[in-house]
């Protein structure tokens, strides 16, 4: 007798929610790339209803099971990528007709509420206000929109608090990136969460409407506001109390900046974002309070008790992306052991992403939204295989391995994210990993038990003082890891095409050894010599680079030349050394001009130069005020002094092509040079207006 054939099922069959995901994503992407010329969400709308009526007709007038079978994928892949994009049209807030953005005008008046505790700048406080009205001509308008308010210091201190409402001026200017090279796209992120403007002005020019009344406050915003005066209250050493706060509220008000640096180039940085690993130790907490519930058949009690109360404690720790993925996967899991179905773990992943996507679109760009998915598709993945490398028979030492291949599994996918976003590779992410569960696990029962005990300050107090202890001493161990790491590894650059080639070698490699499959391993080799392709490329145009930077830094012109793997710093910006790292360090990584066999960054001593040549092109750094008797031709002149800037004389004496004016100007005097200049006919590039000058 004949057996029956077995079709052996593909993974998108397993988990279907990939093919739902994948267009769903595709039209999110669309819609921020504005590839389908700014549709609008009526139109996408339209043709999603049109596109499902074509479906529908397939279905039932179906006459070739081929060919039908390839269209109605099509068409349903259209339809998908139709709804990402009309999701993503309908939360941008740039297409309410209520956006108080629509008409900006600085002869109004704007009430705005603060929304989010005032931050601590340099010069100003910072507040994120929510817009309520508009005040013209007398008259008040409902609006909506959010936007950054940047309050200028002066001899008080901070009064005003969150849920304030105030009056404030209609200066709201366009969020802009100041243009250097490689930064980091800010723009963007405030865009896609729904922020446009901001507004600089003193205190003098707002004026106080109401203060926020406590008894107003939602309850939720109380339980967090409570739980943070107790951890204030019980952990008075700042840098405990910091990440102590963000790692079990997920506010990081107070956490400590070098602390935070140090956990990034360890890569156990994720440990102080709410994710599953919080939801883990809060649901255990809350099976160790339910311990008498011991049968399995019970097993569905425990989880309907926490599954509200993981949400509540989501929902009081911020909701940032992580702890919504987190709490949508524990409902998912916790739905299917309630209704005594199997769980499929990687469909299980794949529907809260797109449950959360079709919640937040523009989650889809969100670094954490992406580190969080990749990690635990990684560890769905790869933790059996890697598990299976070693077979430990004592118990100790079987959850020192789980640790381990917990590490291990889940940085295989996520390393090359972590290279691409922040250049940094940590070599000991095993022992960090392992020794940062452990602490995690620790501390965060430790500061549920600070919390729980506070109306017993002797217990909460001599707990506050072990949680101390601890946080210290561990956070000498990672102070010893991150100077273990090369520095070299701190400065690794990779390009897009570099990261997706790099996944499809994973991928090939991958598939090989766990499925024998051998045109999966002609994928990765492929993979690997378009890679290889890649990094020689790189290294040559690294060594014929030849460029000369005008960065946009701050009140003073930082200029640097660039040739080969070397760099020279002509002039240097004597503001804030951090501020100017920040600045420049992307460009000098993007660069390549890091020379790890010699030392990290290069400075050339020679002295400063005021002539350059690049490419048959002369640039002139102009230093001082120029004698008027003399001429001097050059393709480019750096205005690079402080002083009275006449345009008729400089194209007389220098008749550039184009003329760089930098922030030893203000913004003003810079807008009033490029009009002066502008009636000689001389092109000007403003620094503080059109961003770093590059000539490369």
């Amino acid at each position: 007798m004949k057996r029956w054939p077995l079709h052996k099922a593909y993974f998108w069959e397993t988990a279907p929610f990939f093919r739902i995901l994948l267009p769903f994503a595709a039209g999110i992407l669309s819609y921020d790339r504005s590839w389908f010329f700014n549709l609008s969400g009526t139109a996408s709308l339209i043709f999603a209803v049109v596109l499902l009526l074509v479906y529908l007709v397939f279905v039932l007038l179906e006459k070739s099971k081929g060919i039908s079978a390839l269209v109605q994928f099509l068409l349903i892949s259209i339809l998908l990528l139709l709804c990402g994009y009309s999701i993503s049209n309908i939360s941008d807030i740039r297409n309410n007709t209520a956006w108080f953005g629509r008409d900006v005008s600085k002869t109004k008046s704007y009430l705005v509420r603060i929304s989010d505790a005032p931050a601590e700048k340099e010069n100003t406080w910072k507040l994120k206000v929510s817009v309520i009205s508009c005040v013209d001509s007398g008259k008040v308008r409902p609006t909506t929109g959010k936007a950054f308010l940047y309050l200028f210091k002066d001899r008080f201190p901070m009064l005003l608090h969150k849920g304030d409402t105030l009056f404030v001026p209609g200066d709201w200017q366009p969020i802009k990136n100041a243009g250097n090279p490689f930064e980091f796209d800010y723009a963007a992120y405030c865009r896609r969460n729904n922020i446009c403007y901001q507004q600089f002005c003193s205190v003098n020019d707002t004026r106080l409407l109401a203060t926020h009344d406590p008894l107003s406050t939602p309850f939720i915003d109380r339980v967090h506001e409570w739980c943070m005066a107790q951890l204030a209250l019980y952990l008075p050493e700042p840098k405990t109390r910091g990440l102590l706060q963000a790692m079990l509220l997920g506010d990081e008000v107070n956490l400590d900046e070098e602390l935070l640096q140090s956990y990034s180039e360890t890569g156990i940085v994720h440990i102080i974002a709410i994710s599953g690993g919080n939801v883990a130790v809060f649901f255990f907490a809350i099976s160790l309070l339910l311990w008498w519930l011991k049968l399995k058949k019970h097993l569905w009690i425990k989880y309907a008790i926490a599954l509200p109360l993981v949400w509540f404690y989501v929902m009081m720790a911020g909701a940032n992306p992580s702890a919504i993925r987190a709490a949508v996967m524990f409902s998912l899991l916790a739905g299917g052991i309630m209704l005594q179905k199997s769980n499929n773990s990687l469909n299980q992943l794949l529907a809260t992403a797109f449950l959360l996507l079709c919640a937040q679109p523009m989650w889809l760009f969100s670094v954490g939204f992406q580190l969080s998915f990749v990690a635990v598709l990684s560890l769905i993945i790869f933790y059996n295989p890697v598990y299976k490398w070693l077979s430990p028979a004592h118990k100790i030492t079987k959850g020192l391995w789980s640790a381990i291949v917990a590490s291990i599994s889940a940085e295989i996918l996520v390393a090359p994210l972590v290279v691409y976003y922040f250049h940094i590779f940590p070599l000991l992410f095993i022992v960090a990993n392992v020794a940062a569960y452990l602490f995690m696990s620790l501390v965060l029962y430790m500061s549920m038990a600070i919390i729980a005990l506070s109306g017993i300050p002797v217990g909460a107090k001599v707990i506050g003082t072990c949680t101390i202890w601890i946080v210290t001493r561990f956070d000498r161990i990672v102070t010893w890891l991150q100077s273990c790491n090369p520095v070299s590894f701190r400065f690794i650059m990779l390009t897009g095409a570099e990261m997706v080639f790099i996944y499809f070698l994973i991928s090939g490699i991958a598939v090989f050894l766990m499925k024998k499959n051998k045109p999966a391993l002609f994928t990765g080799t492929m993979a690997a010599c378009l890679l290889l392709l890649c990094f020689c490329k790189g290294q040559w145009s690294r060594m014929h680079q030849h460029r000369l930077i005008v960065y946009n830094t701050g009140k003073a012109n930082h200029i640097e030349l660039i040739k080969g793997g070397d760099y020279a710093v002509l002039y240097k910006d004597t503001g804030s050394q951090k501020k100017a790292d920040y600045i420049i360090k992307p460009s000098h990584i993007g660069w390549r001009v890091h020379l790890p066999d010699r030392q990290a960054w290069r400075e050339d001593s020679t002295a400063p130069r005021e002539i350059v040549s690049i490419n048959g092109k002369s640039v002139l750094i102009l230093n001082t005020v120029v004698d008027t008797s003399i001429r001097f031709h050059t393709d480019y002149l750096v205005v690079n002094f402080t002083g009275k800037i006449e345009a008729r004389v400089l194209q007389r004496i220098f008749s550039p092509s184009l003329i760089i004016i930098g922030n030893n100007y203000s913004r003003r005097q810079q807008q009033r040079f490029k009009k002066e200049f502008a009636k000689t006919g001389v092109l000007v590039h403003c620094i503080s207006e059109d961003g770093a000058f590059v000539l490369e």
